[in-house]
């Protein structure tokens, strides 16, 4: 049997290999800052303190972060906390999974996959393993790439693509600590969640950045799902594949009949009803054996995004290759800038712009800009073209978190170069539209943070802007990045 100790260590050790390989997100570098100021003996002493005096002594300073869903237009409901609270509650997840395998007799690795089901969350949690096995386990990646190649075994078959309608928010906390309860008893480690998810006015899943406890969780909700669903595997003869929400059900049999899958269709819609959730009906799909292995084939090329390689599909890779070479890439930027001028930020016609340029099939354009950006594609720009992407900034404003991280780094490329000396004027001319614009949006806000991130905050005046927005977000930044 861990102890205690041991899994708050364990804890310690995951969230640390994760937020050190994260430099450019506002959650990982609080937890990567605070760990190394503190160390890490100082924050096991405090995590071994009673729930009570831990909760007292320590504050959430929870708030709410700036993020888009993919519509570029609806913010997440993501979350910063303190570094000391992730790490605790990830403690409180690590501690209730080992109960769970320990009552299971299963074995050092949480696992939720069962027959007729692979299924994979964000990070690996084992029990036993070193150092330099965490550093890797801590990553989504690697747990994303298995449930990458699970899928390729299975290319040839028709398959059902389904997600799960706003997955972590519907997942409200008194029904998954019912479900807890059920999986391993009345015990008291289940109690100190629910105590922490009140002190900190938790009543959904809390969505944390690169959260392998919130992720685990999720899983444990879907386990009588993932019970009542296998009879349906069953009868049918599929294979379900899940990470987190993405599911696809394979027809083993290699047939996929239209009224067989709406059949199934129909099955799931009631079995996750009955755990208050629901399809998203517009990420649903029916994908034949060819669309399933064309759209979906993976590769083993990969990218930085930071210190942090991903894999990347082939369909990806390619488009985003062929964009910057052909030009479309800076005639799509050029555009966005003509629509700006002309319309303001119309959001309607940016999804139309940026999925006529950048997507595969009226999908994946988001993936495409970020392999561009991450890949360092756009270095394969002629020098022409990249002085026109950083010459008008205003397409910053269409999607502030990716365009602003591309426009720095194209920036700084041409000053090395010696392309662009103009002692930073065209960063000049953005701040100063920040500064001036009296009516300062969330849009604003997010190209202020993302400029911030690539200039390691060293901007005070922005850093006051902000603050008329949001003064908690501030002070989360003060308290836990800058010093």
């Amino acid at each position: 049997m861990t102890s205690d100790r041991e899994l708050m260590e364990l804890a310690y050790d995951y969230i640390f290999a994760l937020s050190k390989k994260k430099s450019f997100n506002p959650q990982t570098l609080a937890n990567y800052n605070y760990f190394r100021s503190n160390g890490k003996r100082n924050v096991i002493e405090r995590m071994k303190l009673p729930i009570e005096q831990f909760l007292r002594e320590n504050e959430p300073s929870k708030v709410k972060d700036f993020v888009y869903k993919s519509d570029y237009f609806t913010p997440r409901n993501m979350f910063l906390i303190n570094p000391i609270y992730y790490v605790y509650y990830t403690y409180l997840v690590f501690k209730i999974s080992h109960l769970y395998l320990d009552k299971n007799k299963y074995e050092i690795k949480l696992d939720f996959s069962k027959e007729r089901i692979s299924a994979f969350y964000s990070g690996t949690l084992f029990f036993n393993r070193s150092l330099e096995e965490i550093d890797e386990n801590a990553m989504f990646n690697k747990s994303y790439s298995m449930f990458q190649k699970e899928r390729k075994l299975y290319f040839g078959n028709p398959v059902l693509k389904i997600d799960i309608q706003n997955f972590f928010s519907n997942i409200k906390i008194e029904a998954l600590l019912n479900k807890l309860r059920k999986l391993i008893g009345n015990k008291r480690i289940i109690d100190d969640l629910q105590t922490f998810f009140n002190h900190c006015n938790i009543d959904s899943l809390p969505q944390l950045h690169y959260s392998i406890a919130s992720s685990i969780l999720s899983q444990f909700y879907l386990h009588e799902f993932d019970s009542k669903i296998h009879s349906t595997l069953e009868r049918e003869n599929l294979f379900l594949i899940r990470f987190v929400d993405d599911m696809y059900i394979i027809h083993l049999s290699g047939v996929g009949e239209i009224k067989t899958n709406n059949n199934i269709l129909n099955e799931i819609s009631y079995f996750l009803w009955e755990d208050a959730l629901a399809l998203n009906t517009s990420k649903t799909k029916m994908l034949s054996a060819e669309e399933y292995e064309i759209d979906y084939e993976i590769t083993d090329s990969e990218y930085e995004d930071g210190s942090t390689s991903f894999s990347t599909e082939i369909l990806i890779d390619e488009k985003s290759t062929e964009i910057i070479e052909d030009g479309s890439f800076i005639t799509f930027i050029e555009k966005l800038c003509d629509l700006e001028k002309s319309n303001g930020i119309d959001l309607y016609e940016y999804k139309n712009l940026i999925n006529e340029y950048l997507s595969i099939k009226g999908e994946d354009s988001n993936k495409v800009l970020k392999n561009i950006i991450f890949s360092k594609k756009w270095r394969s720009m002629s020098r022409d073209d990249l002085i026109k992407l950083v010459g008008n900034w205003k397409y910053l404003l269409f999607n502030p978190t990716e365009f602003t991280i591309l426009y720095v780094l194209v920036y700084r490329y041409l000053e090395r170069k010696g392309d662009i000396q103009d002692g930073g004027l065209k960063i000049k001319r953005i701040l100063n539209y920040l500064f001036t614009n009296n009516i300062f949006t969330f849009r604003d806000t997010l190209v202020a943070v993302s400029y911030l991130f690539q200039s390691s905050f060293k901007n005070k005046e922005l850093i006051k802007k902000i603050d008329s927005v949001n003064p908690e977000y501030v002070l989360f930044v003060e308290n836990y990045i800058i010093n």
